[in-house]
Formats: structure tokens, C-alpha cells, sequence
């Protein structure tokens, strides 16, 4: 890698760093604003909700929601209730994923996970509060008309739901015991990890009241963004362990998973420029993500 190739990787991951920073405040803020009851049990919950919302998360969601209404010209302002909704829903998903019942798991990120700090029961009664505060967030009155908040709670409902992240969950959890092909695989990933990624696009272009055309390309764009990511993380994984069964180079091999990855790049970009983002952080992110893997 060249010391200018460098230097605008790191110039990048700062400005990621500082927006991340900023969301992380108004999430603070918002938190601070909310009336908890008076109770232990109360005060458990509090802290169970803050431990995961504010604990070593990227804010890559509400950065995407962030970088894409800046590329489209609009206030940002304007779209941070979605994008903390976005995160919050976000957030709920790992606190369920590392449950006993799903993945097990006793650390994220370095740190032990909600469970294990807080018991089943409150991590569970956590992600649950955290989710329907989501909503809560967008249902307040805010800067968006009542018309568009309600798209964004539609659209937002469907990316978290059966439709979305939890059907893909599910898909996920069967798919531990079946053989799964390429397609399958790519389904299961666009609707688990995708959907969150996509609506952060197709939703910020909702809220500003683009054309149908535009709404299209954005969800395209975040479809495969979301899927690159994936592609991305699964060669990264390949690198320091064995090759993980069900993964996309365990199906189609290394060398075609990096040109899978090369493929659904260009089409990212290609979305981009049909939007009329020539420029600019959207372009950057995806080729930060296709740089990771060298």
C-alpha cells in the first residue's frame, strides 16, 4: 500500500471515528431524557440497555444513515432520529444473538457479553426495550413531517423483522443444519446482516422525499454494500483461521469470493453514480471495504 493510499485510509476511518462520536452524544442525550422507574430492577434494566448501546460499537449504521444524506445534499440534522433508531435496533440484535438460546456467546468485542454481566433474563428484557424505544424515537415528534416518520417505521419494521434481520436469523439457525448453495447463502446474508445496511440507504431517501428512481438505486446501493461487507469479513476470517463451513469461500473458494467481492463493488458504484454521487465518502467506503482484504 502507498503512503497517499495510506494517508486516505486513514483520513477516512477518522471522519467514520468523529461521526460515530457524534451519534454516540445524541444517544447519550437521548437516554438521559428518558424517566426510568424508581426500583433495582429498574435501574438493572438501565443499565443492561446502556451497557450494549454504549459499549466498543463502530456506529456504522447511523454513519451510512449520516454520509448518505450529506451525499444527496440534505441536513443531516434531519435524519438522526432514524439513524439512532437504526443503531438501537442494531444493538438489541447482538444482545439476543449472544443469548444461551442462540449463539452463546460469553464475549463482543473483547468485553463479556450482556448476559454474562447482567443474567438472561434482564440482556433479553434489554434488547426488547431497546428495540420498541427504536420506534418510540422515530414516533416522536421531530423535524419530519408525520407522513414521512411513518414510511420510515414501515420500512424500518420490515428491514428488522420476518421480512429482514430476523427471517435471516432464522434462515441462518436452520441453515446450521442443512447444506446451504450460493444462493442460499446470499439470501440469508442479504436479509441477517443486509437488511439493517440497506434501509440505512433506501430510508434516508425516503425521508427526503426522493423519486422512486432514486429510492430504488439507494436500496441497490445498500444491498450491496451490506453484501460486500460480508464477502469482505469472510476473507478476513479465512486469513487467521480455517475456512469456516457455510461461509462463501467454503462454497465457491477463495480466489472467487475475492472477484464476487470486486463485482458487487463495481455495481455499489455503479448504483452511486446512477444517483448522481460522483464523488465522495459513499465512493470511499466501498473501496475501504474492498482494500481491506489486501
Amino acid at each position: 500500500m502507498t503512503a497517499t493510499r495510506e494517508n486516505k485510509k486513514t483520513s477516512f476511518e477518522q471522519i467514520m471515528s468523529e461521526r460515530a462520536l457524534y451519534i454516540d452524544h445524541l444517544l447519550r442525550d437521548y437516554f438521559a431524557s428518558l424517566s426510568f422507574a424508581e426500583g433495582a430492577g429498574s435501574a438493572q434494566l438501565k443499565k443492561s440497555m446502556e451497557y450494549s448501546l454504549f459499549g466498543q460499537g463502530k456506529r456504522f449504521r447511523p454513519t451510512l444513515c449520516l454520509m448518505m444524506a450529506e451525499a444527496l445534499g440534505h441536513d443531516v440534522d434531519t435524519i438522526l432520529p432514524f439513524a439512532c433508531a437504526v443503531e438501537m435496533i442494531h444493538t438489541y440484535s447482538l444482545i439476543h444473538d449472544d443469548l444461551p438460546c442462540m449463539d452463546n456467546d460469553d464475549y463482543r468485542r473483547g468485553e463479556p457479553t450482556n448476559h454474562k454481566v447482567f443474567g438472561d433474563s434482564t440482556a433479553l428484557l434489554s434488547g426488547d426495550a431497546l428495540l420498541t424505544e427504536a420506534f418510540s424515537v422515530l414516533a416522536r415528534p421531530h423535524s419530519l413531517p408525520a407522513t414521512q416518520a411513518l414510511a420510515l417505521i414501515q420500512v424500518l419494521s420490515q428491514a428488522a423483522g420476518a421480512l429482514g434481520m430476523i427471517g435471516g436469523q432464522a434462515l441462518d439457525m436452520n441453515a446450521k443444519k442443512t447444506a446451504q448453495d450460493v444462493d442460499q447463502l446470499t439470501t440469508m446474508q442479504a436479509m441477517k446482516t443486509g437488511a439493517l445496511i440497506r434501509v440505512c440507504c433506501e430510508g434516508v431517501t425516503m425521508a427526503f422525499q426522493r423519486s422512486e428512481k432514486e429510492i430504488e438505486l439507494a436500496r441497490r446501493f445498500g444491498e450491496d454494500l451490506g453484501l460486500a461487507f460480508q464477502l469482505a469479513d469472510d476473507l478476513l476470517d479465512s486469513k487467521d483461521e480455517k475456512i469456516e463451513a457455510g461461509s462463501f469461500p467454503a462454497l465457491i473458494g477463495l480466489e472467487a469470493t475475492k472477484e464476487f467481492l470486486k463485482k458487487v463493488s463495481a455495481r455499489a458504484q455503479t448504483s452511486l453514480f446512477s444517483l448522481g454521487i460522483k464523488v465522495g465518502s459513499l465512493h470511499d467506503l466501498v473501496n475501504y471495504n474492498l482494500n481491506r482484504t489486501i
